[in-house]
């Protein structure tokens, strides 16, 4: 606190650390925005808070009357009305902002069970999260509706934000900040540990829910776009691939309505086997991976000359790549922020050429993965095409 008494406040979001100045509200309103923001206020003072930006950075809420002229640390809004959610808004975006690199974030909601076990669940913005939040967080207890930041211990930085719900459907950007105890909703744990993630898929069909299993990377491809500066964290697709594995597997929930899924979600979680110490390697049989930190070389050759496909000494290696892992065969590569999923033939000739290869080479490395076929020389020189093409190999020599 500073002279000012309660317009000083320290926060705790995602493991920042925030200071947040109240001096430009009257006292009604910084009661209030203290309110809603009471349970990050709490964390503030939690020694056992995972801490990943101890830093303590000033954010101040004001609306344009203020009379002062705007700083970085101003959140300005015209009307007190949409200052919370415009605040809400704004510690989120420098938040994930602040931690770039430094640990796994997604934008999803988390809930946990009465022994700190936490389920994430991953949808597209305005699918669902804020919805299950509030309707499973009356069971459960809350973690966050909006992002979820994992570190490399599997502890959730938690983000006990005020659940961001929307007044009229008509106006989807129109929406209410309530504290998270004014809406009734569970405890908050200062360092849960996640045990398990699942998708959210919302069928009217479905009268009763249920949790499915889904392929690994395709449900990497679905989880990425919800994911933010996954290329800047080192290792980040096998962090996020073992994230997905925990609790028996890639799943997704499926559901017609929020409300009827609680007892289902808890009996997931107990079903969830305790999750290994992190390794690169998920949990289970069946579930392995290699995984590759970016590398590649950048073309040799001299510009304007590219050497013929079809010439004997051509030879082909990787472009430079970011992240990458490889699971049942498939690859699953990064190009910065761009996903690639490579199989078959493809993913042989990636796989064969992390040194120089020729197409000789390449079509022997094929046929000791996939076995003999009449046009084997054929599919490698497609593939070989296609890989060049999209920027994953080119020629060296």
């Amino acid at each position: 606190m500073s002279e000012d008494g309660d317009a000083r406040v320290a926060l705790l979001a995602m493991g920042c650390r925030w200071i947040l100045d109240l001096s430009a509200l009257d006292p009604k309103e910084r009661a209030a925005m203290t309110r809603r923001w009471s349970r990050a206020i709490a964390l503030a003072d939690e020694p056992t808070s995972p801490v990943i930006d101890g830093t303590e950075v000033s954010i101040r809420p004001r609306t344009s009357g203020g009379g002062e002229d705007s700083t970085e640390a101003d959140v300005v809004t015209q009307t007190l009305t949409g200052l919370p959610y415009d605040l809400s808004r704004a510690i989120t975006l420098r938040s994930i902002s602040r931690l770039t690199g430094k640990a796994l974030k997604l934008h999803a909601a988390a809930l946990t069970d009465d022994r700190d076990r936490a389920i994430v669940l991953v949808a597209p913005s305005g699918t669902g999260k804020s919805t299950a939040s509030a309707a499973l967080g009356r069971d459960l207890g809350y973690v966050t509706d909006e992002s979820v930041v994992i570190m490399q211990d599997r502890r959730i930085a938690p983000y006990p934000k005020p659940p961001s719900l929307i007044v009229d459907p008509q106006n989807p950007t129109h929406k209410e900040e309530v504290s998270p105890d004014d809406h009734g909703l569970g405890p908050t744990p200062p360092a849960p540990v996640v045990h398990g993630l699942l998708t959210l898929t919302r069928d009217e069909a479905a009268s009763t829910p249920w949790i499915e299993p889904v392929d690994l990377i395709d449900h990497l491809l679905t989880i990425l776009p919800e994911t933010s500066s996954i290329a800047a964290l080192p290792g980040g697709l096998a962090r996020l691939a073992e994230v997905v594995s925990l609790g028996g597997g890639p799943a997704r929930l499926v559901y017609a309505e929020i409300a009827d899924c609680a007892d289902l979600v808890r009996r997931h979680l107990d079903d969830s086997p305790a999750p290994p110490p992190w390794s690169h390697h998920p949990p289970g049989p069946g579930q392995t991976w290699r995984s590759g930190d970016g590398e590649g070389s950048e073309p040799t050759d001299e510009a304007g000359e590219t050497p013929s496909p079809a010439g004997p000494s051509a030879r082909y290696e990787r472009a430079p790549w970011t992240d990458a892992i490889e699971y049942e065969g498939d690859f699953l590569i990064l190009q910065g922020p761009v996903p690639v999923h490579v199989r078959g033939v493809g993913a042989s000739l990636w796989r064969a050429c992390a040194t120089a290869a020729t197409r000789d080479d390449l079509v022997a490395a094929t046929i000791a993965d996939l076995g003999e076929h009449p046009r084997a020389a054929e599919l490698v020189g497609e593939a070989l095409a296609e890989l060049t093409k999209a920027g994953l190999l080119h020629q060296c020599g």
